[in-house]
Formats: C-alpha cells, sequence, structure tokens
C-alpha cells in the first residue's frame, strides 16, 4: 500500500457494532471509510460516490440482500473495486457461490483476528493500487498508439502533398526550358541589336546605313584583291555604289 492512493473502503452490515470494531482497525491503518447497514443503502452510496471506492467488506447474511447478491451487483458498477464478504462458518455454500462468481475477491470468518483482517485488507489495497495502475499504464498507451497512428498519417499525406508539389515544380521548369530554347532560337539578334541602338539613339538610322555602306565596300575590296590575285575581273565600281 503506497501513500500516493487516497483509499476509502465502504463497510456494508446490518450490526452496527461489527462495523464500528471494523471501522477502528482501518483507522489504525490509516485508511477511511464509510459505513452503510443495508445492500441496497450500499449500491446507492457506490453510485452516489464521486470516486470509487478501493475495497468492500460486506457481511453475508443481512435482511432484504445477501452480501453475495450485493456484491455481485457492486461489481457490475465498479469492477475495479476490490470485494470481501465477511461470513461465519455455516455460509459456505454462499462463499462458493460467490467466489465462482468473481464477485468477491477474498472471504474474511468470524470472528476474525484482528492482525489478520489488517493484513489481508492491505493486500486487498495493494491489489487494487496494482490493478488502477494496470488501468493506467494501458490507458497512457493507448493515448499514445493514438497520437503515434495520427503524427503517420499527416506524415504521409504531408509526404504526398509535397511530393506532387515537386512533381508540378518540375514541370514548370521543363516548360519554361522549352519556352527559353525555342525564343534563343527565334530571334533575330541583329535586328535587335538595331533597335535597341536607334531607340537609344546610339546610332542613328543615317549613321547605320553609313556603316552597311563602310561594311560592303570593305568586303567589295577583299573581293577584287582575291580576284587579281586569281586573275579574276572585277567591275571598278559596287553596283549602285
Amino acid at each position: 500500500m503506497t501513500d500516493k492512493f487516497d483509499h476509502t473502503i465502504l463497510i456494508v452490515d446490518d450490526e452496527e457494532q461489527v462495523a464500528k470494531a471494523l471501522g477502528r482497525l482501518l483507522k489504525q491503518m490509516g485508511v477511511k471509510y464509510v459505513y452503510m447497514d443495508s445492500g441496497q443503502a450500499g449500491i446507492d452510496r457506490i453510485k452516489s460516490a464521486s470516486t470509487p471506492f478501493s475495497l468492500i467488506i460486506s457481511d453475508q447474511r443481512m435482511p432484504g440482500m445477501e452480501g453475495s447478491e450485493f456484491l455481485a451487483i457492486a461489481k457490475k458498477i465498479t469492477p475495479n473495486t476490490i470485494r470481501f464478504l465477511l461470513t461465519g462458518y455455516a455460509d459456505v455454500d454462499a462463499v462458493t457461490r460467490a467466489v465462482n462468481k468473481g464477485a468477491i475477491h477474498r472471504y474474511i470468518t468470524k470472528p476474525w483476528n484482528n492482525d489478520n483482517f489488517i493484513e489481508t485488507v492491505k493486500a486487498g489495497l495493494e491489489q487494487y493500487e496494482l490493478v488502477m495502475e494496470n488501468d493506467r499504464l494501458f490507458r497512457l498507451a493507448k493515448a499514445q498508439n493514438t497520437k503515434l497512428f495520427t503524427l503517420n498519417t499527416d506524415l504521409k499525406k504531408s509526404s504526398v502533398v509535397h511530393q506532387r508539389a515537386i512533381v508540378q515544380r518540375d514541370k514548370e521548369i521543363e516548360q519554361l526550358k522549352k519556352r527559353l530554347e525555342t525564343g534563343f532560337q527565334n530571334r533575330n539578334y541583329i535586328n535587335e541589336i538595331e533597335i535597341l541602338l536607334t531607340e537609344n539613339n546610339l546610332l542613328e538610322k543615317e549613321k547605320l546605313n553609313t556603316l552597311h555602306a563602310a561594311i560592303v565596300a570593305e568586303l567589295f575590296e577583299q573581293f577584287q584583291d582575291i580576284a587579281t590575285r586569281n586573275g579574276f575581273e572585277m567591275p571598278d565600281n559596287i553596283p549602285g555604289g
């Protein structure tokens, strides 16, 4: 039994003096308890409790509802709670039926030994702590698995979207590359240079015509020289010049 659990035990017995005797032993252990005088009152108290009882101790022989019947109902309401049946030697059959149905975890015979009773209750509370810790770890693992599944799903979705974006960018780059190559092939650089020079007043139209004439004249002289060295005759002047 550890300090991190705030245990409360429910005692159900139609004999108040018996319940008080058990309560004194629980106080020695530093454990709180609640007393109810019948099975129906015990059921109502379980249903109204803000937190489940760690352990229930019920007498077997009570008017209206026997302890084994009460504990079977209690099990359905709060299945993790440890359940003890307080009984006499004459109730062996009832105890056997309750054990077989899983309604009780242990039984305590009357009259009881105080030291044995305390040790039995301690063991029951430790068992409850183990059950609750196992339940906590199970819920934690379930929550973590849910988070991991969600994260993995999101990563897969993100990867697909990212891959689609890469494919789309590759297509756009390829289209741009083709447009650039087509543009370079179809461009008239000489005409573009002339337009650029003219628009920026770097070369007037008349000067541009003079430049063309000078280039043609230079080429004509070079052809004349080649023709003379090879025994050909060319006109003295450029036609139209």
